[in-house]
């Protein structure tokens, strides 16, 4: 397999509009990393430029060491696993697979040996016969996937493959498909608005927003450590709880009607805001079921294992992510507290976090 590296690429389109910011991303050889943003955030043009589908505007790209920037898709050793699956109608499963060889007027024999090694990996075995139609959306997907693998390239790309299924057997493909990178230890780079994909699938996520990179980290670092209020925001189900404020002496005063007295060390980390206007941000699982703020509870979603508790900080929305089946009714009045070492503090210009 191979690395990818993007060097301060970036795509213009001739209407003026910047797609992708001045991007930078090293991906390790046999790396899953995940793009992961919004609709319009610049993640799938740059999955496109990696392709070779899309022109770079400035800026290089590298595979495996090699300058690809100029270089055609087909010479580029990458193949791309699309949305809509691109499967050939008239064509059984077996055709489908083994086209791209056909083409390159492989010999048959080894094209047979790779579609079935292909197939047995991807459970399709009895399905090799059949026609797309006959299929079912998860069996189209793993032909598409199986027409990347027999192809054994340098890099696999993915662009929202799983956007067209439903809930039940999206999560059984984010199995299939993390199975599918250990098997094949390759590079793999895939592009998803969806969260829980980038967290479950990713060794790496690379969050944007706006054709900008907000974070390049593990999904424990992105869902733990936010680099920016964004990624705090997109990040997680539900996302942090945001509370404009100011910090005075050891306490946040919301703006909203609630005080939180800060540990030491949290009033270390936000020391050069004293008496300044700052957010703070906290997960919902990160409330405690006991402490000195008084909740106002609006409405309760039980979850099973835990229940999410939807409600009022003095004037201020928040929701609460509690263990157990909790019995709240609407208009009861609970106290919670925060934990300290979850609270995280960020500028209230910029967005970005404050550190020590």
């Amino acid at each position: 397999m191979a690395d990818v590296k993007l060097d301060h690429i970036k795509k213009i389109y001739q209407s003026g509009v910047v797609a992708v910011e001045d991007t930078t991303i090293e991906i390790k050889d046999g790396e899953f990393i995940v793009l992961v943003g919004p609709s319009g955030c610049g993640k799938s043009t740059t999955l496109r430029m990696i392709a070779g589908l899309e022109d770079i505007t400035e800026g290089h790209l590298y595979i495996d060491g090699k300058d690809v920037t100029h270089v055609p898709p087909k010479d580029r050793d990458i193949a791309m696993v699309f949305q809509n699956y691109a499967l050939y109608g008239n064509m059984t499963v077996y055709e489908n697979m083994a086209f791209s060889l056909t083409l390159r007027k492989e010999d048959p024999k080894e094209t047979h040996r790779k579609v079935m090694a292909a197939a047995k990996i991807l459970g399709l075995v009895d399905q090799l016969n059949k026609k797309p139609r006959e299929l079912s959306g998860g069996q189209r997907q793993r032909v598409a996937m199986g027409r990347a693998i027999v192809r054994n390239p340098k890099v696999f790309l993915f662009d929202e493959p799983l956007s067209n299924l439903d809930a039940k057997l999206r999560s059984s493909m984010r199995r299939e498909i993390k199975l599918l990178h250990h098997e094949l230890k390759a590079t793999m780079i895939y592009v998803t608005h969806d969260q829980t994909e980038a967290t479950t699938l990713a060794d790496r996520i690379v969050v944007m927003s706006m054709g900008e990179v907000q974070q390049i980290g593990t999904p424990y670092e992105i869902y733990h450590d936010p680099a920016n209020a964004f990624v705090g925001y997109f990040v997680g189900n539900p996302s942090f709880n945001f509370f404009n404020g100011k910090i005075e002496g050891n306490r946040f005063i919301a703006d909203k009607g609630f005080e939180v007295e800060l540990s030491d060390e949290k009033k270390a980390e936000c020391a050069s805001y004293e008496g300044k206007r700052i957010i703070l941000g906290i997960r919902p699982e990160n409330f405690e079921d006991k402490g000195s703020l008084s909740f106002s509870v609006d409405l309760v979603e039980h979850l099973g294992q835990y229940s999410l508790v939807h409600g009022k900080l003095g004037e201020a929305s928040a929701i609460l992510k509690l263990r157990g089946w909790q019995r709240h009714e609407k208009g009861e009045t609970i106290a919670v507290g925060m934990r300290m070492d979850k609270i995280c503090f960020f500028d209230i210009e910029t967005g970005m976090r404050v550190r020590k």
